[in-house]
Formats: structure tokens, C-alpha cells, sequence
């Protein structure tokens, strides 16, 4: 007579046979492909991924808010959730308009020729007079046979500005890497280490537009500098001419929704109860060709955004050079078009330094007064 099994012995054979029914569940589990994502759980798999990115709990807070925003498309005053998306009947109901203006200094930032000598003497070998757009779209060009350029930066830097001529004029295959690496090499040499506690670059830095107390519009901007944590200018380039249509006049409905978006962030960022007026400016860049807009947001425009869309107020974004179009601006591949542009970017750059010195010192003799008065 075979001896009766006892309790325990059951018990860890029924232990054993619940593990073998969970090991093949999980591999039949296995071997079925991934269920489809709702839209919901795919926002849940999204969120997820934003918090963990994202360095505290507000900034995760604003994140989570913008992709709300992102995937709802509009919102209620039938804008475009984000300023990629912007047309021109948009900026109707923000009374947002463009002009060209009549002179460069309507514009650009009006700086002494002296205070620009110093980064001018250290940029005067990237202006290169013998290298045009038609030295430059030529396929078979190489840098290196041209033997007035011995320097390694500016091989480098000649050699992106080739590839976005190159890849400006191809009808597929377009790679806007090729004009992200020329702004960012630009912008640098501009922004020296010992200014950077002033001035910083940063890219995808993302930014809204508040109406009624609620983040309605997201800009995505490739470039911004940075003045002190301002954000002062913004830099909106397409990866090539075909892509870029007059049904949003050539980018600048995107650019008008940007520069209220930087305009909007430095009002939260100097925390201030009372609203001021925003200088903003842009750079707009199509394939080689630089556009510069700057507009004055008075502190009226952003107390008619708190209650809604605005009623009164205007809001006007001059441009330098005036005409509009797909190549109406300074041609960067064009020696003398070079030039003035790294006159600009100059003039720009010395303009926020002088603002940021401004300050500081302000600051210095705010905190002087006060400590005195303790």
C-alpha cells in the first residue's frame, strides 16, 4: 500500500504546478505582439517619460500642461496649440502685424563702431571674399585646395556653409542638420566663455504663451540667447527653400507666435505683479539667406492677454531687410551679405552686454541704498 502524500507534499506540488501555469502564460504573453496603445495610455507612456526628465516637479508640472496642450491641437480662442502650426489669419486675433522697416537702426541696435573692433578683428578671417555662392555650389568644392585658408575653424566652418548651399539647392534629400550646425558655430563665435555668465545659447528651449492664465500656444524655438535668463533673441530657420510657402508669409506667422512666447516667459521669469514691455528680437534663417525682425510688446498688449484675446492693443514686428520673401534677405553665402551679418550679430551681442553691465550695476547700488537704510 503506497504511502499517503501529506499536506505539505501537496501544497508544493500545487506550488509547482501554479508556477508552471505562470511560466507558460508568460511566455505565450511573450510571444503576442504588443497590444495597440490608446491614445490615452500612449499620453500616460508620454507623460511618464517627461517626469523623469524633467529636474522638479514644477518644470514636470509646465511639461505636462504643454503636452495637453500639444495633443489637443487648438484651444479655446481657436489658435494653434503650438507656433509651428501658426498662419496668418492666426495673428489677426492676437492684432499681430508686420512691417519692413525703413532703416537698419529701426531694427538693429545702434553700437559704435569701436565697441565692435575687438570680435570683429577675431571673425575678419571668416569673411573670406573670394568664397561666394557660386564658389560655394559648385559640387566638386574643397576647402582644402584653397590654400588662403590655413585655418582649421574656418575650413570647417566654409565646409558647413558648402553643404547648406549644396543642400539648398537639391530638390529631395533635404537635411536641415546641415543648417542647425552652421547657426550653432555662428552663434558661438559670438558668445566668448568669459560672457557667457551673461549670454548663453540654448537650443529647444520650449516656452508659452499665456492667455487668461492658461498656456495655450508651445513654441519650440531651434536657438535662443539668453541675457541673464531673459530670453532676447530667437533664432527660426527652415531646412530648405522648397519647404517654406507664402501661406505663412515665409515662416513669420511662426515667428510672431515665438517672439510673444519669449515675450511671455520673461514676464514670468522676472516675477513681477506688474506687467512691462518686452523687447524681442528674432533672426529668421532659409537656407542662407537671414532676415532680423525686433518688436516692442508694451505691458498694455500682456494686461489685455490676461482676460483674453486682445481687443485694443497691437502688437507690430518690423523687419530688416524690408521685403519679404524666400530669398529677400542678406545672403550669407555672399562676401559682402557675410559681412553685414557679422556686423549685426555683433551690434546685437555688444547691445545685451551693455544691458546686462547696465543692470548689474543698478543691482550693485539697489543693494547698496537698502543695505545702508537697514
Amino acid at each position: 500500500m503506497p504511502p499517503k502524500k501529506t499536506k505539505k507534499t501537496a501544497k508544493s506540488d500545487l506550488q509547482k504546478t501554479s508556477q508552471k501555469r505562470k511560466y507558460v502564460k508568460d511566455e505565450s504573453e511573450e510571444s503576442l505582439p504588443a497590444p495597440k496603445l490608446s491614445p490615452a495610455a500612449s499620453n500616460l507612456r508620454h507623460l511618464s517619460h517627461i517626469f523623469s526628465q524633467s529636474s522638479n516637479f514644477t518644470e514636470a508640472f509646465h511639461n505636462l500642461e504643454a503636452l495637453k496642450l500639444v495633443k489637443s491641437k487648438t484651444n479655446h480662442f481657436d489658435l494653434p496649440s503650438s507656433a509651428s502650426k501658426f498662419y496668418p489669419d492666426n495673428l489677426k486675433l492676437l492684432k499681430i502685424t508686420f512691417v519692413g522697416a525703413l532703416a537698419e537702426k529701426d531694427v538693429i541696435p545702434e553700437v559704435p563702431v569701436t565697441q565692435i573692433q575687438a570680435i570683429f578683428q577675431k571673425l575678419d578671417k571668416y569673411l573670406l571674399p573670394t568664397i561666394d555662392s557660386e564658389t560655394l555650389g559648385n559640387h566638386k568644392f574643397d576647402v582644402t585646395t584653397h590654400t588662403d585658408i590655413t585655418s582649421e575653424k574656418v575650413q570647417t566652418f566654409v565646409t558647413k556653409l558648402h553643404d547648406v548651399v549644396i543642400n539648398g539647392a537639391q530638390q529631395i534629400g533635404m537635411d536641415e542638420t546641415f543648417t542647425d550646425t552652421l547657426i550653432d558655430d555662428l552663434l558661438h563665435k559670438y558668445n566668448d566663455r568669459s560672457y557667457r555668465a551673461f549670454l548663453k545659447s540654448r537650443n529647444h528651449l520650449i516656452s508659452k504663451i499665456y492667455i487668461k492664465g492658461s498656456g495655450i500656444v508651445i513654441s519650440d524655438p531651434k536657438f535662443v540667447i539668453q541675457k541673464k535668463g531673459k530670453l532676447s533673441l530667437l533664432v527660426v530657420e527652415d531646412k530648405h527653400l522648397k519647404n517654406i510657402t507664402s501661406a505663412t508669409d515665409y515662416g513669420e506667422s511662426q515667428i510672431a507666435a515665438e517672439m510673444l512666447a519669449c515675450g511671455s516667459e520673461n514676464l514670468r521669469y522676472l516675477g513681477k505683479d506688474t506687467h512691462t514691455d518686452q523687447i524681442i528680437l528674432a533672426m529668421r534663417v532659409i537656407s542662407t539667406y537671414v532676415t532680423f525682425y525686433k518688436t516692442v510688446i508694451k505691458a498694455e498688449y500682456w494686461k489685455e492677454l490676461d482676460s483674453g484675446l486682445p481687443k485694443k492693443e497691437e502688437v507690430e514686428i518690423q523687419r530688416w531687410p524690408a521685403k519679404n520673401g524666400l530669398r529677400a534677405g542678406f545672403d550669407f553665402a555672399e562676401p559682402t551679405d557675410r559681412q553685414t551679418v557679422f556686423e549685426i550679430l555683433a551690434k546685437i551681442r555688444e547691445s545685451l552686454l551693455v544691458e546686462s553691465n547696465d543692470e548689474v550695476q543698478t543691482e550693485a547700488v539697489t543693494a547698496g541704498v537698502s543695505g545702508s537704510n537697514k
